[in-house]
C-alpha cells in the first residue's frame, strides 16, 4: 500500500496545472493526502483529476475558499470523518478508515495553536484500537529540534515527542535513522523537517519505504517536498 502527502501551498494557485501533472506521477498511490488544500477555483480541476486516476472517493471539509485545508482521496471505499471537537481547527484534521486502516491527515496551525490539534490527536492515539493501523500524515509544521531543524526554534516539539512516546512512530526516521534532510525552508535559507509519517509502534513491520521527493519543491511548483509512505 502506497500513501501519498503533499503540501500544494495555498490550493495550488497559478501552478495548478504542474500540480496535477505530479498527481499523475503518484497515480499507483491508494491513497493521496493534499494539504493547504483550498476549495478554491482549482478545486474542481484537482478533485476530477483525482476521480480519472482512480481516487473516486474523497473529501474536503467544507470551507471558504481562502482557507486552508486537508483533501483526502481514496481507490477504495472508505469511511471519512472530520471533528467537531477540534472547533476552530475543525478543517485541519480529516481522517479515512478502511479495513483496519486509519489513515489521519493533518494540517497544523502555527506556534502554541499546535497544542490543541496535537491534544486531540494524543486522545486518538489513547483510543485506538490494538489491531488498528493508525496513520498520522502532512504538515504537522513542528518536528525534533537539532534534529529536524539545525537550531531549537520550533513551537510544540515536546508535544510531537510526546506522540512518538504514546505509540506512534516517525516512519521516515525509522528508515533513516542518523540522516539530515529538509521539506520546507524560510526565506533565510533555513532548512526544516516538518512533513511527517507516523505510524501505530506496533506495526513498524508493515514499513516498506518513507521518502521524500524534493524536486517539486526545488522546481517551485510548491513550497514543501512530497512525501510517501510504501507499507506491506
Amino acid at each position: 500500500m502506497k500513501v501519498f502527502s503533499w503540501n500544494i501551498r495555498h490550493g495550488g494557485g497559478a501552478r495548478i496545472t504542474e500540480i496535477l501533472a505530479e498527481l499523475e506521477r503518484h497515480a499507483d498511490s491508494d491513497f493521496i493526502i493534499l494539504t493547504e488544500y483550498r476549495n478554491n477555483k482549482n478545486a474542481s480541476s484537482i478533485k476530477e483529476k483525482l476521480t480519472l486516476l482512480g481516487f473516486v472517493n474523497q473529501y474536503s471539509p467544507n470551507v471558504e475558499a481562502k482557507v486552508n485545508s486537508v483533501l483526502i482521496a481514496a481507490k477504495y471505499s472508505v469511511y471519512f470523518q472530520e471533528y467537531s471537537e477540534l472547533q476552530g481547527h475543525q478543517h485541519r484534521v480529516v481522517s479515512a478508515r478502511w479495513k483496519d486502516i486509519h489513515i489521519v491527515g493533518a494540517y497544523f496551525p502555527q506556534k502554541k495553536e499546535k497544542a490543541r490539534v496535537f491534544d486531540f490527536l494524543s486522545d486518538l492515539v489513547k483510543s485506538a484500537h490494538i489491531e488498528t493501523t493508525l496513520i498520522i500524515a502532512g504538515d504537522m509544521n513542528t518536528g525534533v529540534h537539532f534534529e529536524d531543524e539545525t537550531g531549537k526554534s520550533f513551537y510544540c516539539s515536546n508535544d510531537f515527542i510526546q506522540l512518538k512516546k504514546e505509540g506512534l512512530t516517525d516512519a521516515w526516521r525509522l528508515i533513516n535513522t542518523d540522516m539530515t534532510e529538509y521539506t520546507w525552508y524560510s526565506n533565510h535559507g533555513n532548512g526544516f523537517r516538518i512533513d511527517h509519517f507516523l505510524i501505530s509502534s506496533h506495526c513498524i513491520d508493515l514499513v516498506n519505504a518513507c521518502y521524500y521527493l524534493h524536486s517539486p519543491r526545488v522546481n517551485k511548483i510548491s513550497d514543501h517536498s512530497q512525501m510517501i509512505l510504501e507499507l506491506e
